[in-house]
């Protein structure tokens, strides 16, 4: 679609996917279906059924994939590709262990 050579409409919309997939936590945070660990992950309430974990999973994974799309597409009309994008984090991420900065500010450290 044309719309999707359009810099401001895929930036909008990727802001509104990772809000879509914030949401569905909030309200499972709100619902009481989660709640985080104190090393920040995330673990089913005991009243959750496996099918209730198995859809909310589902879900996320749902929206995950809108995420990937809008970034796919903002990396397109950047003229990038999103492969080299996500190798270039790793490789700056495994560069910033290697010199005992991962935990740190400022993006060039």
């Amino acid at each position: 679609m044309d719309s999707c050579n359009n810099y401001s409409y895929m930036m909008d919309n990727l802001a509104a996917e990772v809000g879509e997939f914030s949401g569905k936590i909030a309200k499972a945070k709100r619902k009481k279906m989660i709640r985080f660990t104190e090393d920040g992950n995330i673990e089913f309430t005991e009243d959750v059924t496996i099918c209730e974990g198995l859809e909310f999973h589902s879900e996320l994974m749902k929206e995950a994939g809108d995420i990937l799309w809008q970034l796919s597409g903002l990396c397109h009309i950047m003229g990038w590709n999103l492969e080299d994008v996500a190798k270039m984090n790793l490789d700056k991420l495994a560069s910033r262990q290697e010199r005992g900065v991962i935990d740190g500010e400022g993006d060039n450290r």
